[in-house]
């Protein structure tokens, strides 16, 4: 199993039904009351992107991702066109210490806010990086001496932004602008398309769901 730095066709992901999962187990007593239990603390996505395939050579392209990915067994990048980007972003407080920084993108800031973990950040969608008011540049001079930087680095492939020096204490990190994709795979093994009409296929299901990364 392994992780292709690929993203899955986006015409194809365009047409795709799907979104944000939870697991909650729910037992309703003998007076009606519920109990319920949160069994998954962090969301995981699922899609079906049959829909959006609209032709044979949209199709042919999906049987070469298919193969390429050998069904369940490698994992891909792909761009939920209702949710890829962040504003304003806050990820973490500076406390002149720490430097690597997990990206996030929180819903619905104030008491009940969900901090979404992101894994996969678009090569280069990240705008610089705001620490107070003083901007931070990505992939800038890397000091060997010891010296100060406003300079950082994101792991496109765990989501995490390193500093080279620990941002100063009690400022917000806030990154003004970034896209992002799903970490995800196939959630099946046979390719069964079926021959609707003289030289046409059509697959009615093509489930992908998003793997969890971190807790």
């Amino acid at each position: 199993m392994a992780f292709h730095d690929v993203v899955f066709p986006e015409e194809i992901s365009y047409g795709s039904k799907g979104g944000p999962q939870f697991r909650t187990t729910v037992v309703t007593t003998a007076s009606g009351l519920e109990r319920r239990n949160v069994e998954w603390q962090r969301v995981r996505a699922e899609y079906d992107v049959s829909h959006g395939v609209k032709d044979p050579a949209q199709l042919e392209e999906l049987r070469n991702f298919f193969y390429a990915r050998r069904g369940r067994a490698h994992s891909f990048r792909f761009l939920d066109h209702g949710d890829f980007d962040f504003y304003n972003q806050a990820i973490g407080v500076g406390d002149g210490v720490r430097k690597v920084f997990q990206i996030i993108k929180s819903y619905e800031p104030g008491p009940y806010q969900y901090d979404r973990v992101i894994t996969k950040p678009v090569n280069g969608s990240l705008l610089p990086i705001m620490i107070g008011t003083e901007t931070y540049v990505e992939n800038g001079p890397w000091p060997t001496n010891g010296a100060a930087s406003t300079s950082y680095r994101v792991n496109y492939s765990n989501g995490t932004v390193e500093f080279h020096t620990a941002p100063p204490v009690g400022l917000s990190i806030i990154l003004p602008y970034g896209k992002f994709h799903v970490h995800a795979r196939f959630d099946v093994d046979v390719f069964d398309p079926v021959h609707a009409f003289w030289n046409y296929q059509s697959w009615e299901s093509i489930p992908i769901v998003e793997l969890k990364d971190k807790e």
